[in-house]
Parts: structure tokens; C-alpha cells; sequence
């Protein structure tokens, strides 16, 4: 076992197969490199992994343990949430109006 990870990898397993074989529906390439042992990165919103893979609530917390899983087997799963993806964009576009104030010297 790898430090910091408390849990039996064959236990895990068992415990994520229903989420693994869902994710592995909704994308192929994922299932492919699981099954392989390649590497993957797989980026998913929130609200459609919420749909594919249900908890008992929607948030991205409850994803961890999943996550951390997967990338023991080289998988890397991207939850990316609303919220984020809004402050993402706002942080954009102050990067972006500080750029022009700079280039025309204000």
C-alpha cells in the first residue's frame, strides 16, 4: 500500500466497481485504460458525474475518495463544479483588464 492510503486496493475496488463500470460506460477510453493499466485523465463536471455515478449529495468532496483511488491506477479523474468554472472565468477576465490597463498605461 501506498502511504496515506488507509484501505486495501482490492477492498476499494470493490467498493467503486458500480462507479468504475459507470464511467467505463460513459467513456470508452476510460474503461480501455483501466482495464490496461494505462495511463488517463478524464474530465467530468460535477453535475454529470453526479448523474453517472450518485451520492447522496451533489458535491465534489464526496468524489475524493474516488479519485484518489483511480489515480493509484494511473487515472486521473477531474471534477470541475460551476462554481469553479465561474470563478475561473471571472479570474480571466481581471487578468485579462489588467493586461489592457497595462499595455495602455493606466
Amino acid at each position: 500500500m501506498k502511504k496515506g492510503f488507509k484501505h486495501n486496493l482490492l477492498v476499494e475496488e470493490r467498493i467503486f466497481s458500480l462507479d468504475i463500470t459507470a464511467l467505463g460506460e460513459y467513456d470508452n477510453e476510460f474503461k480501455v485504460a483501466y482495464e490496461n493499466g494505462n495511463e488517463y485523465e478524464l474530465g467530468i463536471t460535477l453535475s454529470h458525474i453526479f448523474t453517472i455515478c450518485p451520492r447522496k449529495r451533489q458535491r465534489k468532496q464526496l468524489y475524493e475518495r474516488l479519485v484518489r483511488f483511480l489515480a493509484l491506477k494511473g487515472i486521473t479523474l477531474r471534477i470541475t463544479s460551476r462554481k469553479h468554472e465561474k470563478e475561473k472565468v471571472i479570474n480571466n477576465q481581471l487578468s485579462r483588464e489588467n493586461y489592457d490597463e497595462k499595455k495602455k498605461g493606466i
